[in-house]
């Protein structure tokens, strides 16, 4: 099968002439040149004679092929095109670094620095925006009117069920001295005494004694200070507060002294309930109450008797809770190592007089047969205490989250002081029993029983009794001992009171 076809894959025929039969035959033209057959497929191109029109003296002309026809170039690209060459035909300079001169990277470091501090300082005051916290007014709210002359009323706010009210309009009304910073005010009255408040906590400083609140002071609109009411119920001397149920409006004024007239009244000097620290003064007794006591001691102790019923009895007669406040300064003097302390590591003190008492009460202890019993706390110092409440507070919103911070202060307070209302800090009292830690069990203990029948031989007592946890404002604590001297320790036996109720004893002259 014969295949003759294009470039196309198209069939075409061919005439075959009787030239190109012959083989090795190649047609040629009058030039000398090879002849290529021209014209449309299937025809032979006509050779013209060599005397005709076209001879060798005069060659043929031949029709130029057609050219394809260029587009138009438009001007702008033409421009472009030249302007580009140009660019390519340049020779490309190599750019120099210009050298950082030192005052312009002392400039930049400057710029980066400011920067850097006006960050800084935006966050800190948004830090202390989020204490400008908005208290949302409730059913349970009122309205206030603060001064003697009553200007407009102001809305009290109730956050967490406390009522709070606006402790800037009350300092206007007594006119308080306000010192200190955005987030920490002090007021002091006319004779000194202050009260300083931290916003955002629940703590407050009276005369150098810290309190609690029931909620954390509060910023609001205007930058008014905002704080429950029953604290200033509670702590500020020299003002009334007039409740109108029916109306449920609340008048807050200066107390007017009785020789003042209408016209010209004489305010009450507003002051502070508590005044700082301060100790108990001597009481004068019967110096022969208390000398008769059967002891029945096994051992002779009379070693340890200016001890245990010393003859500065009063100075030991020291009262230290809720309300009865210690510096954040007082260290006792004469601080000794407790002897019977736990054995694994620890080093608790006393003050000596109780500390040597207690060495006492041991000997007679071990000769009962309860060896297993030893002191785990003494004498603890004021930032140790903030410490240990500190701990408890965590543990307590640890364990139960929904808390607020209040809330779980009123927990924690029912078994452990808040720094500076702790009777540890006096150095006259310690932590003792024969578990692994303090716990109510151990007034299940034969030990505690032996205590709870001696330990006032020895000038002790028990410091939170079990029937007593409505007046000492905390729980039973069967393992917590206070000296006193026996003198003190027996009267208090004798007549079924606890250390608040018979100071209160005292002051009346009761016998």
């Amino acid at each position: 099968m014969n295949n003759n076809f294009d470039e196309n894959k198209e069939f075409v025929k061919r005439r075959i002439t009787p030239e190109a039969k012959k083989p090795n035959a190649v047609p040629s033209n009058n030039f000398g040149q090879v002849r290529r057959p021209q014209g449309t497929a299937g025809q032979q191109r006509k050779i013209p004679p060599a005397n005709g029109p076209y001879s060798n003296t005069q060659a043929r002309p031949v029709a130029p092929r057609p050219q394809p026809m260029k587009k138009p170039v438009p001007p702008a690209k033409k421009a472009a095109d030249k302007i580009s060459q140009k660019v390519q035909s340049t020779p490309r300079v190599k750019e120099k670094k210009t050298p950082v001169s030192v005052g312009a990277f002392i400039k930049n470091a400057l710029i980066f620095t400011s920067m850097l501090l006006a960050l800084l300082m935006l966050g800190f005051s948004l830090i202390l925006s989020g204490l400008h916290v908005a208290p949302e007014k409730t059913e349970n709210s009122c309205t206030i009117y603060y001064g003697n002359s009553p200007k407009t009323p102001t809305e009290a706010v109730v956050v967490n069920d406390v009522l709070y009210v606006n402790l800037s309009e009350i300092s206007e009304m007594c006119s308080f001295t306000v010192s200190g910073t955005k987030a920490s005010l002090r007021y002091t009255a006319a004779k000194g005494e202050y009260i300083e408040f931290t916003i955002g906590s629940v703590s407050a400083k009276i005369n150098g004694d810290i309190v609690n609140m029931q909620g954390a002071a509060l910023i609001r609109e205007n930058e008014d200070v905002w704080i429950p009411l029953n604290f200033v119920e509670n702590y500020f001397s020299g003002i009334l507060f007039e409740r109108n149920e029916e109306n449920n409006n609340l008048k807050i004024s200066r107390e007017i002294l009785p020789e003042s007239s209408d016209k010209d009244p004489i305010y009450a000097e507003v002051t502070f309930k508590v005044k700082g620290s301060q100790s108990l003064s001597g009481v004068a007794e019967d110096p022969y109450v208390g000398n008769y006591v059967e002891l029945d001691f096994v051992n002779d102790l009379s070693e340890y008797e200016q001890y245990m019923n010393p003859e500065n009895r009063d100075d030991y007669l020291i009262l230290v809770n809720k309300t009865n406040h210690i510096s954040s300064e007082d260290v006792p003097e004469n601080l000794v190592s407790i002897v019977d302390v736990r054995r694994d590591g620890r080093k608790e003190q006393m003050v000596e007089c109780a500390e040597k008492a207690l060495e006492a009460m041991f000997i007679e202890l071990r000769s009962a047969g309860f060896k297993d019993v030893s002191v785990t706390s003494g004498y603890r110092s004021y930032n140790k205490q903030v410490s240990l409440f500190s701990t408890y507070l965590q543990r307590e919103m640890s364990n139960n989250p929904s808390l607020t911070e209040a809330q779980a202060k009123e927990i924690v307070l029912t078994y452990s002081a808040f720094p500076g209302t702790s009777e540890h800090q006096t150095g006259l009292c310690c932590d003792m029993h024969n578990l692994s830690s303090a716990d109510v069990s151990f007034a299940k203990k034969e030990a505690y029983a032996w205590l709870k029948e001696n330990c006032h031989k020895f000038g002790f007592i028990i410091r939170f009794p079990e029937d007593k946890t409505e007046i000492t404002g905390y729980s039973f604590e069967p393992w917590h001992y206070r000296f006193v001297g026996r003198y003190h320790a027996t009267r208090m036996k004798n007549l079924d009171m606890c250390l608040e109720e018979y100071v209160e004893h005292l002051k009346k002259g009761e016998e």
